[in-house]
């Protein structure tokens, strides 16, 4: 499989827990999908307690629904109500320092209002200004390790609400398998309930440093519900489903406070997984032409595809026409990088399926590092200079912070090449080493000036490090005449 290449390799580190209040947002642009009615308060649950993930090779990613319009509470549309309770963890012990989002929206969906509070050394937290619902209301809690969220609530207007929050865990166990079965070490854990009280609740955690054995066991968090799905991801790319719903399967009811086992295993040999085959680096220019290959989706799964740049500020788009499955064979999808992806960043390509309860939506993630080479001119006279120049990604780079300088190696030909070549000493493959530059803590790069004798073709190689493996830019072809 093609996309080994690269995950032999330094794979991106991903930093979704840099910020909690980002977290925490990002956790209701993923819940807080149209909601039924709902009637009394939802059961308590709360967060785990672990230590910060290395976030070193591959790393189990926040799920996270990217194509949703970004949030924007807004206070005026909120009322007097007061929201409070506590925060306890697993064992019943008050957890201080929380960060915890309470949020509502109106009966038509529409976001109303928003507030964030910290625990107390108590497990305390309280935040005044909710408007009054029904069933709009959301509280989600959140941790290095994961989040937790309940909708459906009922908020009082001035109340106060309270609502104390108490998890449960669910035991698991999976199988390593397939052809990525060798070296997952985090993967995440989704569990999806639905409480006596009909209020939909979620959870998500990662477990960091699992064992390598073939089969692998561990709990993650589940609020006290009846447990209706259950998405293990061995990477971003690679997610296996239990679903209540299917033939054979029923819920799995699970209290505050203990830990109920689920009574099956995750098998990665049959997950939902995808990979780009083209390029083969994974990397190229703005406006690149993807082959994206989808595995293990049942025919007549829908698959939408969005991508979204992780540079500040980027917004997502939609990169592709949906899909629809055929069955679990090996399917290919052409996909397009957009022309205006910021180059030095990853673009993350999502390949999403139908959302499932009302809470949870499989959403797959694959990563293109977007690096361009440029000339200061692409059609010159014999005898005339050019200059090459481009940007690459570098680690620690992100907005106005400079990251970690690294070298970029340049090639040339003059035979036909319009693709870079497959192995990393291009010299194999008929190509010269011209220069050996050094990128600035942005990325940027530039070479001397060069003057090609006939029409020549260029491509960049730059190293990896520990965000992102190391790649080729697209070729660049320089006219002589």
């Amino acid at each position: 499989m093609s996309s080994l290449r690269y995950r032999l390799s330094a794979r991106p580190v991903r930093l979704p827990l840099v910020c909690l209040p980002g977290l925490l947002l990002l956790t209701c642009l993923v819940l807080f999908l149209p909601a039924p009615t709902y009637g009394a308060s939802p059961p308590v649950w709360s967060h785990t307690v672990d230590a910060h993930p290395a976030w070193t090779g591959h790393v189990a990613q926040l799920p996270a629904i990217p194509w949703l319009p970004a949030l924007r509470l807004a206070s005026a549309a909120g009322g007097a109500g007061v929201v409070q309770g506590h925060v306890y963890d697993y064992f019943g012990s008050p957890v201080a320092n929380a960060a915890v989002t309470v949020s509502a929206k109106d009966d038509q969906g529409n976001w109303l209002w928003g507030q964030d509070a910290t625990t107390d050394a108590i497990g305390a937290y309280s935040v005044s200004g909710a408007p009054a619902t029904a069933h709009g209301g959301m509280i989600t809690v959140g941790s290095e390790t994961g989040f937790w969220s309940v909708k459906g609530l009922a908020f009082a207007d001035p109340g106060p609400s309270t609502y104390d929050l108490r998890p449960a865990r669910v035991s698991w166990s999976a199988t390593r398998a397939g052809p990525w079965a060798h070296d997952w070490r985090d993967p995440g854990i989704e569990v999806v309930g639905m409480s006596a009280a009909a209020t939909p609740v979620y959870a998500y955690t990662v477990r960091n440093g699992v064992s390598t054995a073939a089969t692998v066991t561990g709990w993650a968090a589940a609020l006290p519900a009846d447990v209706r799905l259950v998405a293990f991801s061995f990477y971003p790319d690679e997610t296996a489903l239990w679903d209540a719903a299917d033939p054979g399967n029923s819920p799995v009811p699970v209290t505050v406070g203990s830990t109920k086992a689920l009574p099956f295993t995750f098998d990665e040999a049959s997950a939902y997984r995808i990979f780009l085959t083209r390029p083969y680096w994974a990397s190229g220019k703005p406006g690149t032409a993807l082959r994206l290959a989808l595995e293990n989706f049942p025919a007549g799964t829908k698959v939408d595809f969005t991508g979204y740049s992780e540079k500040p500020d980027s917004v997502s788009t939609t990169i592709g026409t949906s899909h629809t499955s055929t069955g679990p064979q090996k399917q290919t999808v052409s996909l397009t990088v957009p022309a205006k992806a910021a180059p030095g960043y990853d673009f993350d390509v999502w390949a999403a399926g139908p959302t499932r309860y009302n809470v949870y939506q499989l959403a797959l993630e694959e990563f293109f590092q977007v690096c361009t080479l440029n000339a200061t001119k692409t059609s010159i006279r014999r005898g005339t200079a050019v200059k090459l120049r481009g940007v690459v990604p570098v680690k620690g780079h992100w907005g106005s912070t400079a990251g970690k300088r690294k070298y970029v190696w340049i090639y040339k030909r003059t035979k036909s090449a319009s693709a870079p070549p497959t192995v990393w000493d291009a010299t194999k493959k008929g190509w010269k080493l011209v220069a050996r530059v050094r990128t600035d803590g942005y990325g940027r790069y530039h070479s001397a000036s060069l003057k090609p004798a006939r029409t020549t073709r260029y491509v960049a190689r730059y190293a990896g490090d520990d965000q992102y493996w190391r790649a080729y830019t697209s070729v660049r072809k320089v006219r002589v005449h």
